[in-house]
């Protein structure tokens, strides 16, 4: 196996240390890996991130453009190959198949779970392997699931080490299967082990299935039309059958108007009081070199009805470019991470992952990307940073893996504080001043007192906001929004 290459060191100069969206030199050469497999093309389909902060990526690989066989390959926090993992780094399927390992997972005890669709063939193959990338020979078939008839095109692990499936019955209808840890199809779940929802229409595509903190299971997917984009969300409950209560009797749609349009992409992510977020593009190629795309997000209340308290009645529209979003992440100060790429329309694209306050505007203190490689996806790491992943580009030889970390700060103290604001005068008679000294959004809050009753609700959409309790008894009360908590004294 080749060593790492080192590259993009003029990069260094062009950034600058520590700020949030640079490129952090502590990781490779100036937070930049490159990895050769055995002088073989690879081809990089997902990555994530184990305890012990040690990062495993998967895909597969081909030598001299033969058969692919899926791999995975295990990298130190630092961005050195784990030569403890597998064989020096590297664990290699025997069982050749272009799209394997397109989902990658760990379980709570640090096992390994890879799967993916086989190449032209219904045959859905999970994998499990323990921490030294042996197989575990007490799941399924000696560590390795096969499923017939499995024309999945999306899954997700659950809590308990079961796994989610998705695969479309027909152009309109789709299918969940629940499968325990064990590799066995759950009965118990929805139908005989099945979730189904039909959408009227004409046909559409699944983008991603995610659970939400109370294991309530979502699906994203997509409609093109020719003058814009149906994005459309179900959600099921843990039992496996649609939740009418949600949206439209389970589902909620938007339609995006764009003309030119013949693509869109979306990402799905929920915030810390369980709203749900989607982000995205929509729009076409013109021509050669003339992207147009119109980047989006979308963000809902718990019961699907659109926020109206975020951009027009739940949607923000950012500028028309040649962005296209394919990643969404929500820090814990509900900040909006999107990667993607500016696209070219020709053979190439440029890595781009930006950085948005909770109402959509864009935070200009980070500069990310900027990058010339093929992204594929992005990862919050423990310690808030961001690594994404993709390939050289085909064109400038076979392509190798790529990994970039960004210096990201999560603002672990209170994002409130941090932004300079001023509550007074406190202790009050009861008229409070809250005022904010940065780019005032729309944001939430609630008082309660020391029992957690609510007395008060209300919305911060100013620089100065006034705050009247002069009506409640004399105490301690607390004043809490998305991001931040406040102590409030009433004499």
């Amino acid at each position: 196996m080749n060593k790492i290459l080192l590259f993009f060191a003029l990069l260094i100069t062009l950034i600058s240390f520590g700020q949030d969206g640079s490129l952090d030199l502590s990781f490779g050469d100036g937070g930049v890996v490159i990895m050769d497999l055995n002088n073989s093309q690879d081809l990089v389909w997902n990555v994530v991130e184990q305890a012990d902060n040690k990062i495993i990526v998967s895909g597969a690989m081909a030598q001299n453009n033969e058969n692919f066989y899926p791999y995975l390959v295990r990298f130190m926090p630092d961005g050195t190959l784990d030569t403890t993992f597998g064989t020096d780094g590297l664990v290699l399927s025997t069982d050749n198949g272009f799209d394997d390992f397109m989902y990658l997972f760990f379980d709570d005890s640090q096992n390994i779970i890879a799967a993916g669709p086989k190449n032209q063939s219904s045959t859905f193959v999970v994998a499990k392997y323990l921490d030294d990338g042996n197989l575990d020979s007490t799941f399924a078939d000696n560590g390795i699931k096969i499923i017939p008839n499995g024309n999945y095109e999306g899954m997700t692990l659950l809590s308990d080490g079961s796994f989610l499936l998705l695969k479309f019955s027909n152009n309109n209808t789709i299918t969940i299967n629940h499968f325990l840890n064990n590799g066995s199809l759950n009965l118990n779940f929805g139908v005989d082990g099945a979730a189904i929802s039909s959408y009227s229409g004409e046909s559409f595509q699944g983008v991603e299935i995610k659970t939400d903190a109370n294991n309530n299971i979502y699906f994203l997917g997509k409609r093109n039309n020719i003058a814009g984009a149906d994005i459309i969300l179900m959600r099921f409950n843990p039992d496996g059958y649609l939740d009418t209560s949600f949206g439209s009797n389970g589902i909620t749609t938007k339609f995006l108007a764009f003309d030119p349009m013949n693509s869109s992409t979306a990402s799905l992510d929920f915030t810390n009081d369980n709203k749900i977020v989607i982000a995205g593009s929509c729009g076409a190629c013109v021509d050669l070199f003339e992207p147009v795309f119109q980047p989006y997000f979308l963000r809902y209340n718990s019961d699907g009805s659109p926020d109206a308290n975020f951009g027009s009645d739940g949607t923000v529209l950012l500028p028309v470019s040649g962005f296209s979003i394919s990643r969404l992440i929500i820090q814990d100060n509900q900040r909006l991470i999107v990667g993607g790429q500016y696209l070219d329309c020709f053979e190439g694209s440029i890595y781009g992952i930006v950085r948005y306050f909770a109402g959509g505007t864009q935070d200009n203190s980070f500069i990310g990307g900027g990058v010339d490689f093929n992204y594929i996806t992005s990862f919050m790491q423990a310690d808030g940073n961001i690594l994404s992943v993709g390939n050289t580009f085909w064109y400038n030889g076979p392509e190798d893996i790529v990994l970039l970390r960004h210096n990201n700060n999560p603002l672990t103290i209170d994002e409130f504080e941090n932004q300079k604001v001023i509550v007074y005068p406190n202790p009050s008679n009861g008229i409070f001043i809250i005022e904010r000294n940065f780019f005032s959004e729309k944001e939430n809050y609630q008082i309660t007192d020391i029992t957690g009753k609510i007395i008060a609700t209300g919305q911060l959409n100013e620089k100065q906001t006034q705050l009247d309790l002069s009506s409640a008894q004399s105490g301690v009360y607390f004043l809490k929004t998305s991001n931040s908590g406040y102590r409030l004294l009433k004499n």
